[in-house]
């Protein structure tokens, strides 16, 4: 059973190629503009969520502080990916546990995902 990530993130060009990257480190990645999100959230066993700041329809911060206000999804590991200029005030205001800077390095991604996703999951 493969490890997996929701990946809010309404740009299908980005998402297309986060997923790529984590398919090679046996995440399954669910992309996922955050209108489905509590769905998605509630049929998957998701470990991980990757949350892009700059969402065509809000801010990813404002539902990250949705999920840490939520006891069933507050301990959910989430991590900020943007290119916005100031992603790391916002990701620790808005209770991230982490954020990649946009433009990143693809071991950028693999590194801060494998380092916040539960080591508790073998993925076996």
């Amino acid at each position: 059973m493969k490890k997996k990530i929701l990946y809010i993130e309404d740009d299908p060009d980005m998402a297309d190629i986060v997923a790529e990257i984590m398919q090679y480190e046996a995440y399954e990645v669910i992309i996922d503009s955050g209108k489905s999100m509590y769905k998605l959230l509630k049929d998957n066993d998701i470990g991980l969520i990757l949350m892009d700041e700059g969402l065509r329809w809000c801010w990813g911060s404002n539902l990250c502080k949705e999920l840490r206000l939520n006891e069933e999804t507050a301990t959910i590991p989430i991590i900020m990916i943007s290119a916005v200029r100031d992603i790391d005030n916002i990701a620790q205001h808005c209770g991230a546990n982490a954020y990649i800077r946009k433009p990143f390095e693809i071991y950028d991604v693999i590194d801060v995902v494998n380092e916040h996703y539960p080591s508790n999951d073998t993925g076996l």
